[in-house]
């Protein structure tokens, strides 16, 4: 990539090294740049970048230094972009446009989709941009490609990070830098460059790499990562980790209740903290905590067998956590019991079960919420938050709205929600106040994936449809093996009469092509 640069620099203002602009430093981030320079005496920077249409300031810390490494994003694919630095010294004296240079953004990579823009009413959108992490289905060759991209409100990629490997979960950690997990049981650290800082990862999973041991590569003790990661205010991790129990006698159907029983190896998660050394400081049994003889659909599934475990029934699948810092106590979605606990961190005793009644049996029932008024049950859930009105908000994927063994609802009659419930711990009920897609004209439902997050600037909610799945005829199917996958991301209104401000669809199925969106986060700023 070509960089020209400016000579005719403020004669009166010298560097003790001259400004050199690195785009992309790392290689994995196109969009992403890096201005080096020092001054003989410490100063402030103001950087300006333009482009055909845009101009922005580059954020900056505040304490004047004499050496300056600032990173430069929010460029888009296959621009002409200006670079313009100028310098505030201590003396009060602006030296403007001191050091210039424009450079030419690659395009977008050759494999990229379309993204196709439908609805931005961006007066009434949340501030910021769309984070996600992109897929290709798992019949596009799902494993060896991986992409971070963050979208501004126009629908634009405005940042990129090409990752080389599958992406789920992405947040961004305290101090500014993004984490992710990988489908082989890592936890990745990233600053806005594309550079690895650290990575951690399940020593014991029967399915990774073979990750070198380092300071920046750190073993922890358990099977798996999957599915979540949450950083304490400690500065501790939690994640969903898993084990496997031996029975001698277990379901082998969930059709027929009558069907003989055989051993099984379960899989039950293990909510696990551990510290940024790796050391483990706490993990709570879902084996211990929930019913192991309770099954809904999908607790007998192989996704475990998928990954290295043989004769194992997928029993919890969790799926999300987060803490409730009010009585410190988790909230977990468990996708495979059609639930949503929250049980106390300091003992593991369950506080409620927020979900169907069917099939539960005492003492687990005892826990049960109530429903109020109008209220339908969410199946097979995704990322379970607390909203800043302390109720549960979720995406409802409404896979089969039944549990073992009455009839399943198919896969073209379900229709897939975010809903919000009002929960009162005391009363034990739980009241439905809000929910998008289960009553709009045109319904989706998404078999897997997907979340619902809310955004507290506007009250609107971002809904990310992440894993909608449609067969070679374009029937709606609810297999991931088989489908090729389709996304829809709306930002919707919280009112009673919620309308969307901003939907995004990612499909190339009429060229054969499947896409997922594991979820997707409205962050206020590229900047950490």
């Amino acid at each position: 990539m070509d960089i020209i640069t400016d000579e005719t620099k403020n004669s009166d203002f010298q560097f003790v090294q001259e400004p050199e602009l690195v785009v992309n430093p790392s290689g994995a981030a196109p969009l992403a740049a890096l201005l080096n320079f020092e001054t003989s005496g410490p100063v402030s920077a103001e950087i300006t970048v333009t482009d055909d249409d845009r101009s922005w300031t580059v954020p900056v810390p505040v304490e004047p230094s004499a050496s300056h490494a600032h990173i430069l994003i929010g460029m888009r694919a296959g621009r002409t972009h200006a670079v313009s630095l100028s310098l505030l010294e201590e003396s009060g004296a602006i030296v403007k446009d001191v050091w210039q240079a424009s450079f030419t953004t690659d395009p977008l990579p050759a494999d990229f989709p379309e993204l196709k823009l439908t609805v931005n009413d961006a007066a009434a959108m949340e501030p910021g941009f769309t984070f996600f992490g992109l897929r290709k289905s798992q019949v596009s060759g799902a494993a060896d490609y991986g992409v971070i991209a963050a979208l501004d409100a126009d629908g634009e990629v405005v940042w990129l990070c090409d990752t080389g490997h599958t992406v789920g979960e992405i947040k961004r950690l305290r101090g500014g830098n993004l984490i992710y997990l990988t489908f082989d049981h890592r936890a990745i650290e990233i600053d806005m460059l594309g550079n690895r800082i650290c990575q951690w990862f399940a020593a014991n999973a029967l399915k990774r790499g073979d990750y070198e041991v380092s300071a920046t590569s750190i073993p922890v003790e358990a099977m798996a990562f999957h599915h979540d990661i949450l950083e304490l205010e400690n500065g501790n991790f939690v994640v969903l980790n898993v084990e496997t129990r031996d029975v001698d006698d277990y379901w082998t159907s969930d059709t027929d209740a009558d069907a003989p029983r055989a051993p099984a190896t379960l899989i039950g998660d293990v909510v696990t903290e551990f510290q940024r050394n790796g050391d483990i400081v706490g993990k709570w049994h879902m084996l211990d905590i929930l019913d192991p003889e309770r099954i809904c659909y999908g607790s007998l599934a192989d996704y475990w067998i998928r990954k290295g475990i043989p004769n194992s029934k997928d029993w919890s699948h969790l799926n999300s956590v987060v803490l409730d810092p009010a009585d410190d106590c988790f909230i977990i979605s468990s996708r495979h019991q059609d639930a949503v606990v929250k049980f106390r961190r300091g003992n593991s005793e369950i506080v409620w079960i927020l979900g169907t009644h069917d099939s539960w049996r005492a003492p687990w029932s005892d826990h049960l919420l109530a429903p109020q008024g109008d209220l339908d049950w969410q199946y097979h859930q995704h990322n379970a938050t607390i909203t800043s009105r302390g109720n549960i908000l979720l995406f409802d994927n409404a896979n089969n709205q039944a549990v073992p063994f009455a009839e399943k609802q198919a896969a073209a009659d379900s229709c897939s929600r975010a809903v919000e419930f009002a929960v009162d711990g005391n009363a034990m009920t739980a009241r439905q106040v809000w929910s998008y897609g289960d009553n709009e004209d045109k319904r989706y439902f998404c078999p897997f994936i997907c979340g619902a997050e809310e955004l507290t600037a506007t009250d609107n909610v971002l809904v990310c449809f992440g894993g909608m799945l449609s067969d070679e005829d374009g029937r709606v199917i609810d297999d991931p093996k088989i489908g090729l996958g389709w996304v829809r991301i709306a930002e919707v209104t919280r009112g009673a009469d919620a309308h969307l401000v901003f939907e995004l669809f990612i499909d190339e199925r009429d060229q054969g092509r499947g896409w997922d969106v594991y979820r997707a986060r409205r962050l206020p700023a590229l900047y950490g």
